[in-house]
């Protein structure tokens, strides 16, 4: 079997361990691939390098709103390019479906669950998020990240992301990650499914690892302290599903 391609985003991040994109994540691809147990080699593409060469190099589609994003895989042994943490998870479980990564009758809900993650966990942080983040971004991609994040969120000026409250936010993120404890208090297990572990579960770890990357030493300390240190076992339990060390 030929190595998988995966396209990430290289960073100034020890391991380049990061995500730029708040909807999207790479270690989402890679954590599938390693649970699998499938071959894979990694191509790095500069952030403002994503739309043309996804466009023109790799021929991969756009995503939700119609931008060019990663994590994208080229499998050589189909010929396919598949763009969309989910969809690569969907496209895996059907090419290869041992271990799969989507229990069965439940994409529908994986589909949902994401994007309500994102929402409740730092929908009200994401302008702290995107700033810390712009700080491991490589320079050669920074005015194109201040560029692009603007758009998203309607702004023109970056002291207008960077300069809100600041300890607000962070109250919020709090909030919203009490929320999502709440979510796994109720499945009555250590995943978000019970004790059938998810696509779901590699979503929560992957933005541990965000944390991990863009937060300094004081605020990682007070997040890992939150919901009875939930978030970095959740990570620990994911790396040892997968075989992992991210």
């Amino acid at each position: 079997m030929q190595p998988i391609i995966l396209y990430d985003i290289p960073s100034k991040a020890p391991n380049n361990i990061w995500a730029p994109n708040p909807a999207k994540t790479r270690p989402v691809a890679q954590f599938c691939l390693e649970y699998k147990g499938l071959p894979y080699t990694i191509v790095w593409v500069e952030f403002k390098d994503i739309p043309i060469t996804m466009k023109c190099e790799v021929g991969a589609s756009t995503t939700e709103g119609g931008r060019y994003t990663l994590p994208v895989i080229k499998d050589p042994n189909t010929g396919l390019v598949i763009a969309d943490s989910l969809a690569i998870a969907e496209y895996l479980d059907k090419t290869y479906p041992e271990k799969p990564i989507i229990p069965r009758g439940a994409n529908a809900l994986m589909g949902l669950f994401e994007p309500a993650y994102c929402r409740v966990a730092y929908g009200k942080a994401v302008k702290l998020i995107l700033t810390k983040t712009l700080e491991v971004m490589n320079d050669s991609s920074r005015e194109y990240f201040i560029q692009t994040r603007l758009e998203l969120l309607g702004e023109t000026r970056w002291e207008a992301v960077s300069e809100e409250n600041v300890q607000q936010q962070w109250e919020d993120f709090k909030k919203g990650l009490d929320e999502i404890d709440k979510w796994y208090q109720k499945s009555g297990g250590k995943w978000i499914m019970g004790d059938t572990f998810s696509f779901a579960d590699m979503v929560v770890a992957c933005r541990t690892i965000w944390w991990n990357t863009i937060f300094d030493e004081e605020q990682l300390r007070e997040l890992h302290s939150w919901n009875g240190g939930r978030w970095a076992r959740v990570l620990a339990d994911v790396n040892a599903q997968c075989g992992t060390d991210l």
